[in-house]
């Protein structure tokens, strides 16, 4: 059986929240997991990550001992569409246990529930039964196995997310803050410490003791590692219990960039001016 950081992280009703952030390369993620993040963020949004480099990523995950959560390609923004529970079968039938969806809504999320309940998982290479008897509790395991992550991100998805969280087989519920954010304050910045999306998010906390549904957000973007530290400090003394500390790239971008800067400040006051031209 392979480790599944986040699902121990997640059975645990109370605890630290599970760490991940985003890659889209093998080594990476093989770093990650020697780092102690608990889970990778496979994104197949807004990136190049197609189906086959997709299953490779899930199977480099597993075997280095890090969950993988795999982000499916949509554009919520645009409305509703019936592909997204599509991709869902498809994704599931490459090994995917953990999936988010960014939704435009509560029909999308349906669909999804409905397609979580099928028994295609590796089934063309990997038969999962034995004999007949064990169909309708495999079949069963397999659902209660697969976790959705409906994402709120539009108008639509941010005003339903109460009915959203309601269906049982949502056992996590996640806010885009970046989106959510812009949504709710109808900018085009966000504003992650808006007290409108801070007042949803521990409203949702809340609903979640009752629905039994954990909340997942990130940190929206900081342009600090002290900033970004404090952001997933804030998360956690909310209660959100699956944090995304943005990307790889994105936290390389900071800290390396810090790093950089700093080093050729240093170099630049040993080196002496080069001397005036005559």
């Amino acid at each position: 059986m392979w480790r599944d950081p986040l699902g121990d992280k997640m059975a645990a009703e109370e605890g630290p929240p599970a760490l991940g952030a985003y890659t889209n390369d093998p080594d990476m993620v093989e770093l990650m997991a020697h780092m102690g993040f608990d889970f990778v963020f496979i994104d197949q949004m807004f990136t190049s990550t197609d189906w086959q480099k997709c299953e490779l990523l899930i199977r480099t995950a597993e075997a280095a001992g890090i969950t993988p959560i795999i982000r499916l390609q949509s554009h919520p923004w645009a409305g509703y569409d019936p592909r997204l529970a599509v991709d869902l079968s498809r994704v599931m039938g490459i090994g995917a246990k953990y999936v988010r969806v960014s939704v435009s809504g509560i029909e999308e999320v349906r669909d999804c529930v409905g397609v979580s309940r099928d028994w295609h998982r590796k089934a063309m290479h990997i038969h999962p039964f034995n004999s007949f008897e064990e169909w309708e509790s495999g079949i069963d395991e397999m659902a209660r196995r697969t976790v959705l992550m409906p994402s709120a991100e539009t108008v639509k998805s941010v005003t339903e997310y109460e009915s959203i969280m309601a269906i049982p087989e949502i056992k996590v519920f996640t806010f885009g803050m970046t989106d959510a954010s812009r949504v709710l304050g109808n900018s085009e910045r966000p504003d992650w410490y808006s007290p409108q999306l801070w007042e949803m998010v521990d409203h949702a906390v809340e609903l979640g003791r009752a629905t039994g549904t954990l909340i997942g957000a990130n940190t929206s973007y900081a342009y600090t590692m002290e900033e970004m530290h404090s952001r997933v400090m804030r998360l956690t003394q909310h209660g959100v219990r699956v944090i995304l500390v943005q990307g790889a790239p994105f936290l390389f971008q900071l800290a390396v960039g810090k790093f950089l800067n700093e080093l050729r400040d240093e170099i630049d006051s040993l080196v002496p001016a080069p001397p005036l031209a005559s």
